[in-house]
């Protein structure tokens, strides 16, 4: 007896599935079915080689997210039950689709998420009812227990918008952790990275995953310069403190390139933030803001 995922693994099925499909020269319509935070999902008819920003332009407008909204949210690949990974804008979300065909996600491997570190403007949303639902559906079924402390209370949008403001206050909102991996600063062991807009940690870990005590916080002013190491499949920075000579630190993670993508939206959110000079700024203040 055969199942479903040896079939789907098989040569012919990949072959029928995949991107190369001469008949058709990448431009047939394919449906996409993509996961929302509030546990719905959406289906978008698209072109086969359509990128990520056209897949996302087809999903903001089946749900009716205006061009505001849609700066704070972007297209996402389900990793596993604890990890999502931003889709980069020239990637084919049908290419992924095909690929988690087989995957041990159940449902699809495409979602869509919030991609916003500042709390400061994703409180300006509070009276967005979209917006609300998505922030607080996605907070609800996060993993992260410590945010669940107080009772929780209806779903309304007035309601939701005081929830979350609370929750903004919290040690880890807005923030994104990365699966465990090495780093070039420590001889054994891993590290935990995870980002916010306050600052970049690293939380030492054993190669296991297994969190330890160490954790070591860099402020972003500290950083200097940081890049993609294609080659070592790696994420680099250079940061200095006082008057120490700069150092540049290796983080040795299959997703660099995600990682990379998120200081660049810090840094962009960091500079709307100066450019408006007031605390409670707005993207829809400082032009063009897309990702």
């Amino acid at each position: 007896v055969c199942s479903i995922r040896v079939i789907g693994e098989s040569d012919i099925m990949q072959e029928f599935l995949s991107e190369s499909d001469e008949n058709y020269n990448g431009v047939s319509d394919v449906e996409l079915r993509v996961a929302l935070p509030d546990v719905t999902t959406v289906t978008v008819r698209v072109k086969k080689n359509s990128t990520t920003d056209q897949v996302y332009q087809a999903v903001a407008a089946k749900v009716g997210m205006d061009s505001v909204t849609a700066n704070y949210f972007a297209l996402f690949e389900v990793i596993n039950h604890s990890f999502v990974r931003k889709l980069a804008p020239n990637e084919f979300p049908h290419k992924l689709y095909v690929q988690n065909y087989t995957s041990a996600v159940p449902g699809t491997c495409l979602t869509l998420r919030k991609w916003l570190f500042t709390t400061e403007e994703e409180a300006l949303l509070n009276d967005n009812d979209l917006a609300v639902a998505y922030f607080f559906h996605q907070v609800r079924n996060s993993h992260l227990e410590f945010l669940w402390s107080a009772p929780l209370g209806g779903e309304s949008s007035s309601w939701g918008g005081w929830y979350l403001n609370m929750l903004r206050t919290c040690e880890g909102y807005n923030e994104i952790t990365f699966p465990h991996c090495s780093c070039d600063s420590r001889r054994k062991g891993h590290v935990i990275s995870a980002i916010s807009i306050r600052h970049f940690k690293l939380h030492a870990c054993t190669e296991e995953g297994q969190l330890e005590n160490q954790v070591i916080a860099f402020e972003w002013e500290e950083m200097q310069r940081w890049d993609t190491d294609e080659e070592g499949m790696a994420f680099c920075f250079e940061y200095a403190r006082a008057e120490k000579k700069p150092r540049w630190v290796k983080i040795f993670t299959p997703y660099f390139n995600y990682m990379h993508e998120c200081f660049e939206r810090v840094f962009c959110e960091l500079k709307w933030r100066k450019e408006v000079r007031i605390p409670n700024f707005s993207l829809s203040q400082v032009g063009n803001a897309s990702p």
